[in-house]
């Protein structure tokens, strides 16, 4: 009939919607079971994660605890280290002159004058840290000089102010460097470098003013966070080299405990002709002033026979250091330039890396040839204080010796051009 479905089309519609029901259920049973494996494998990463989470937090606590018990531990060893240079930083005259009751004077001073400044400009620190004194000197050298300026009667008192200062505090030590110049300034180097990365030392305050060789260790640590560490204490005014440094680090100064100038050198002067001899008339009055005047004066010295000697410096007329010649043959100084010689083994009889992996050479023993050869190559690297330098042990040169300078650049500044050499005085 038209319009009227028949019974087998009816029945065909009712299969094809059951299909599609049965469809739909099949589809909606699937994407339940694909949301409770998914909603297991949740449940099974959540406990995961929890029972991590536990872990974590179990191991911080720990992690925490042992971390409180290091610092603890790194507090409770928790120090400050004082570096002096003891040839250029020195104690006050009344300290020194009081020998063994002025060492311990200057100790108790300087544990003071520490305290106090770290009280008021380190606040960081622990009260109760406690500061380490090493005190770097060339004994032999610093003697003779404080004996030469009057301050002290013999290199002997020397030792009992040093004896005075050691055993006041068990944690101050005076050290004998060595003899040379560059003893105490290696020996100052080194303890920084390895200190300024231990964690048990808190601050480092550095003593060695006056002197330009510092500048280079220095500046390297003015950029990081190690300059909160580091106060520079100033005990003469500092070297040229050294200003543009301390303006960006920490700066102290101990009036009470050391000096602000430098030991003046004590100076010779003396004339190349003999002296006159005295008419009959005047020998009376020779005499009888000898026993008054002439034993203060510094004595007259033979150029020849004195300027060359041990620990006297060579000046100009204008009181600038003179570098006398030394004869060298062509043969021993090529020997020299051809290999690396540690100066300060060979010119000045002490290294302080010799057993602590000096990259120069200490072996063959050297004639004084080769010295002197050793000496004149030495002499090409300029002096950082130049045509002041008091040091008789410093081996650079304190003038270009090529006049006129056929070198450019040369490594000597204009000023160490174009010098008097004509000995006229000498510092001793």
């Amino acid at each position: 009939m038209n319009g009227t479905l028949t019974s087998r089309q009816l029945h065909e519609q009712l299969q094809d919607a059951e299909a599609k029901r049965n469809g739909l259920v099949q589809s909606l049973l699937d994407e339940i079971d694909q949301l409770k494996g998914d909603l297991d494998n949740m449940e099974s990463e959540r406990a995961r994660e929890k029972a991590a989470a536990v872990m974590f937090y179990e191991n911080w606590q720990t992690s925490k605890a042992e971390m409180m018990t290091l610092q603890r531990t790194m507090d409770r060893n928790a120090f400050v280290l004082i570096l002096i240079d003891g040839d250029c930083m020195n104690f006050l005259d009344v300290h020194m002159k009081k020998l063994e009751s002025g060492g311990e004077e200057a100790a108790e001073l300087l544990r003071a004058s520490i305290r106090k400044y770290l009280k008021d400009e380190v606040t960081d620190l622990q009260a109760d840290v406690e500061p380490i004194v090493w005190v770097f000197a060339n004994m032999r050298g610093l003697g003779k000089t404080l004996v030469d300026a009057k301050i002290l009667e013999s290199s002997e008192d020397l030792g009992r102010f040093v004896c005075g200062f050691n055993k006041k505090f068990t944690s101050f030590d005076f050290i004998d460097a060595g003899n040379g110049k560059e003893c105490s300034d290696a020996k100052l180097k080194k303890n920084f470098e390895l200190f300024i990365q231990n964690v048990h030392c808190k601050h480092i305050i550095f003593g060695g003013s006056p002197d330009n060789g510092y500048a280079r260790l220095l500046n390297s640590y003015t950029g990081d966070a190690s300059r909160n560490l580091i106060s520079m204490l100033e005990g003469p005014p500092f070297a040229t080299e050294l200003v543009p440094i301390v303006e960006k680090l920490r700066q102290c100064s101990f009036p009470k405990v050391f000096r602000d100038t430098k030991i003046p050198p004590r100076r010779v002067s003396f004339s190349t002709t003999p002296p006159r001899s005295k008419s009959p008339a005047l020998a009376s009055y020779a005499s009888t002033a000898a026993t008054t005047k002439i034993d203060s004066l510094a004595p007259v010295m033979s150029p020849k026979a004195d300027v060359q000697a041990e620990g006297v410096i060579p000046l100009n007329s204008r009181g600038q250091r003179v570098d006398l010649p030394i004869k060298v043959t062509q043969t021993a100084f090529q020997l020299i330039k051809s290999h690396k010689w540690c100066k300060n083994h060979y010119l000045l009889g002490c290294c302080a890396y010799k057993d602590n992996g000096c990259p120069y050479l200490h072996k063959p023993a050297l004639n004084e040839a080769r010295l002197n050869a050793l000496r004149v190559f030495a002499r090409q690297m300029p002096c950082d204080d130049g045509l002041k330098c008091d040091d008789a042990d410093c081996y650079y040169g304190h003038q270009c010796r090529s006049d006129p300078c056929k070198f450019h650049p040369c490594n000597f500044p204009p000023e160490m051009h174009n010098v008097d050499t004509k000995v006229a005085n000498c510092l001793k």
